[in-house]
């Protein structure tokens, strides 16, 4: 069994699915129990279960579930994360929270492809306890909006030590790191690049991505750059 990789004290990165680095989920251990920041695929589930495992976390240590948006590959393993917490709170804004309770529609991407993939796809719903607002505290992270990628699309900033959790506000797809991933899966291309020049004025020094390694040197200047490059 694989342990999860620790990036910062409390924190720890799993692959969520067997390429490393290509699909990450997060681990932190808070001060009243553990908090998922995504769920990763369907398939997924069973690696979160794993790292889970590796970690002496059980079902009930897991007290909240964090979504940073609908997208299937952070939503796609929630059933399964539920089958072993299933009094786990499950946290998003509230635009992501009408889209993952089954309230309303998933946002529909520019790119005439995605649509039609979207379409097809049938995302997991299941009841979402609290919304996330701006600046919310959660498991010792700061809640900042990041739309763009969707439109209700978050963050997560610890200012203790710089880490940032960019989700796909930033993203490797495939290798180089730019704005939103990539322009044609973001629902409104410039919205994410306002929302990625916000990160990018972080005391950041450490970042995350949901797609690609984690950032540990010039991580700010690596964000700034990728904004500066951007052509959205």
């Amino acid at each position: 069994m694989t342990r999860p990789e620790q990036i910062a004290p409390n924190v720890y990165r799993v692959d969520a699915v067997p390429i490393p680095n290509a699909i990450s989920v997060l681990l932190i251990e808070g001060s009243d129990g553990w908090m998922l920041v995504d769920a990763g695929v369907s398939k997924g589930a069973g690696k979160i279960k794993e790292a889970m495992s590796a970690l002496g976390v059980g079902g009930s240590d897991l007290r909240r579930v964090f979504i940073t948006h609908h997208h299937v590959d952070h939503i796609g393993g929630l059933p399964g994360v539920l089958d072993l917490a299933p009094s786990a709170e499950i946290i998003a804004s509230e635009h992501e929270a009408k889209i993952i309770s089954g309230e309303r529609k998933p946002d529909s991407p520019p790119n005439p492809i995605l649509r039609a993939i979207n379409k097809a796809t049938t995302l997991p719903t299941a009841p979402v306890g609290r919304v996330a607002n701006e600046g919310d505290a959660i498991s010792g992270f700061r809640v900042i909006n990041t739309p763009g990628h969707t439109l209700g699309h978050t963050s997560l900033f610890r200012e203790e030590d710089g880490l940032l959790f960019t989700a796909d506000a930033f993203a490797c797809i495939p290798v180089r790191l730019r704005v939103g991933g990539r322009r044609f899966v973001c629902t409104d291309p410039a919205l994410a690049k306002r929302s990625a020049e916000k990160l990018a004025g972080e005391d950041v020094r450490t970042v995350v991505l949901t797609h690609g390694k984690a950032i540990h040197e010039a991580a700010r200047e690596t964000l700034r750059q990728a904004v500066a490059e951007c052509r959205f």
